[in-house]
């Protein structure tokens, strides 16, 4: 099951990178493909203007975005509980390590330990990696139900958001010029950071408070 889940989230890895050096071919006549190659939040602003100027079709880019919107990130949630353990004690090794940097990991614990719920949902809007929180979520043992559910509704309002954001930004880039589609989409990635630094301000605050305690 491990060497399973780490092939496929490796895979997925591979796909990601696959797709920055072929997004100048793909993004004009093959939108579709660098959205199941790369769903992230860029790529689907992007296609929301695209399928706004008719170069793809909306249905498709949805279909497209899912296989590794869902199921590409759930696995990291599989994984986080297939390592829990050891990413209690100390790095992983190899390409485990790679793909569940426990820093990071432990860091989202404490966020998720202070938010919970928040966390999961949110973090789909934020700039943070998606596929560490459900890492996370799984190594600290959350109910697989509810982080399903919750993580599934983040990720559709993520995946609409996007969309709709890309469809009203190529509208404002007929109607008012490029200069006013760079603020909006400056805007957004400032909003999407604000929330990621917001989730994960526990993780600042909790090493002050137990420097604090010591002192005592």
């Amino acid at each position: 099951m491990r060497r399973a889940l780490l092939g496929a989230a490796a895979v997925r890895a591979a796909l990601a990178i696959l797709a920055i050096p072929l997004a100048p071919f793909l993004y004009r006549e093959h939108v579709a493909v660098l959205v199941l190659l790369r769903p992230t939040k860029e790529v689907l602003l992007f296609a929301g203007f695209a399928a706004q100027n008719r170069d793809v079709s909306l249905p498709v880019v949805v279909v497209a975005a899912l296989p590794i919107l869902l199921a590409g990130v759930w696995q990291f949630f599989a994984l986080g509980r297939e390592f829990s353990s050891e990413l209690g004690r100390s790095d992983l090794p190899g390409i485990a390590g790679r793909l569940l940097p426990r820093g990071r990991i432990r860091r989202l614990q404490d966020a998720l330990q202070h938010q919970g719920e928040k966390v999961v949902f949110l973090g789909r809007l934020a700039a943070m990696p998606s596929s560490l929180i459900a890492a996370a979520a799984g190594a600290s043992k959350f109910n697989v139900r509810r982080y399903l559910l919750v993580d599934l509704a983040g990720a559709l309002v993520s995946l609409v958001l996007m969309l709709g954001l890309g469809w009203f930004l190529d509208e404002a880039y007929e109607d008012a010029g490029p200069w006013l589609t760079g603020l909006g989409v400056a805007a957004i990635v400032a909003v999407a950071v604000v929330i990621g630094r917001t989730l994960t301000r526990t993780e600042a605050k909790r090493p002050a408070k137990r420097a604090a305690a010591s002192r005592r």
